[in-house]
């Protein structure tokens, strides 16, 4: 029989899709850099006395701002992921390139060795958390209070319904925590985003989902008085980090007290109402509102199909484009930034999936029976991993379109290019065929 945490696990890798739509659209500030942990060498471990290491990846000398390495794959790893199965566990940035950041944090830790003594810092911390939190909700936010460890640590979140200065929201936070010591806190939460330098990526913090360390998925608190416990865990703590409603961005840096400031212009309720009318905004609207940059923002499962007219036909392969190869009959993880890919794509065209599968190496259809059962595990793959597409082409034949994405396509335009379209299209060939060989 499954335990507790296990049962949640499961339901956290269930909307695991779900989540890194809701991440990609709320909570990404740049794509090319993220935070990465991973598990120590024996003399790392020694040396740091840890049992994880966190780093910020790509390398230094193979960064590039224009790359869009957080993928929906990644962000998708990261909520699937559990203690015993390899956990991919990330953390996102909190400044743009441009220094602007689309939400603050707040990092409480309960780092004491003290059995006693951590219990009432975990108290103090949880009471603190909540001070804050409320003191949010007056101010029309909708802030995501997580319980992130298990054992006293906290983290608090605050969305934006747009960007805001890096400056304003690392002001913003440090008013919010202004009164720790008056909390009771052994010291100074740390915040994200940290103060602003031209020269730094910024910190980054680490999403929410599995520890780092230890068993435990993040709850989230509820202070709405329905049930005894607060703390909302697995689906239900995934109903409302989804439902979040962003807030309005910070009042500036010319405000230091932005928190507490109030004025007749600009009262609480004025800021809740705001508040609650950009948190209407769903991810359809945000990424509307950000087409000029198709594939940054992910289209909703919702929204993925619906009927269409006159449009282009665009056939993609599954293996080597979508998938990587697996050598066997089951197909492989998703390739990073396949998913975008496809949601781009069809914004302008018609998606065909086709593969190699539903036909023998001897190039005859297979059976039926056969051809029925692929084409369910192929859909159950790509609805499973976000994909969006339109049919998948069971056909031996080769379905027409206005243009095939396959790993082992080589372009051929003699008419367009003359005769040297030959010279190129043969040795590519035969590299392909020498791969095929090896």
């Amino acid at each position: 029989m499954a335990t507790v945490q296990e049962v949640i696990a499961e339901e956290w890798r269930e909307r695991a899709t779900e989540l890194a739509d809701w991440a990609m659209a709320r909570l990404v500030n740049r794509r090319d850099v993220w935070g990465q942990y991973a598990t120590p060498t024996p003399t790392e471990r020694r040396a740091n006395n840890r049992t994880y290491k966190a780093m910020t990846l790509p390398a230094v000398d193979q960064r590039s701002v224009t790359e869009k390495r957080v993928t929906l794959d990644k962000l998708t790893r990261h909520f699937a992921s559990r203690r015993h199965r390899k956990p991919q566990l990330i953390g996102l940035h909190a400044k743009s390139p441009t220094s602007t950041s689309r939400w603050l944090g707040i990092d409480v830790d309960n780092h004491s060795a003290d059995a006693h003594s951590g219990d009432d810092l975990a108290r103090r911390n949880l009471v603190a958390t909540v001070n804050w939190c409320q003191q949010l909700r007056r101010d029309g936010y909708d802030p995501l209070l997580f319980d992130s460890n298990g054992a006293g640590g906290f983290h608090l979140w605050v969305l934006f319904e747009e960007s805001a200065p890096t400056s304003d929201v690392h002001a913003f936070a440090l008013a919010i925590t202004a009164d720790w010591e008056a909390q009771q806190l052994e010291r100074q939460p740390e915040v994200f985003p940290k103060r602003e330098r031209a020269d730094s990526l910024g910190a980054w913090f680490r999403l929410p989902g599995l520890h780092h360390t230890r068993n435990h998925h993040a709850r989230l608190w509820s202070d709405d008085g329905a049930g005894d416990d607060p703390w909302l865990s697995g689906h239900a703590a995934i109903d409302a980090m989804l439902a979040c409603l962003p807030g309005p961005a910070p009042l500036g840096s010319d405000s230091a007290a932005a928190k507490s400031a109030r004025s007749e212009s600009d009262s609480s309720a004025e800021r809740r109402a705001r508040a609650v009318v950009a948190g209407s905004r769903n991810a359809t609207q945000v990424a509307a509102d950000r087409d000029a940059r198709p594939g940054d923002v992910p289209v909703p499962a919702t929204a993925r199909k619906f009927a269409r007219r006159g449009r282009p036909r665009v056939c993609v392969d599954l293996d080597g484009v979508l998938a990587h190869h697996s050598g066997n009959d089951t197909i492989g993880p998703p390739i990073d930034g396949a998913v975008e890919f496809s949601r781009a794509l069809q914004r302008r065209a018609d998606i065909v999936v086709f593969t190699a599968r539903f036909s023998t190496r001897k190039g005859k259809a297979r059976s039926p029976a056969v051809v029925e059962r692929l084409e369910r595990r192929l859909e159950a793959w790509l609805e499973r991993n976000g994909f969006a597409w339109d049919t998948i082409n069971t056909a031996v034949a080769k379905p027409i379109a206005s243009a095939y994405v396959d790993d082992r396509a080589v372009p051929c335009r003699p008419i367009e290019e003359g005769l040297l379209a030959f010279d190129h299209a043969l040795a590519q060939t035969l590299l392909l065929c020498q791969d095929e060989v090896s």
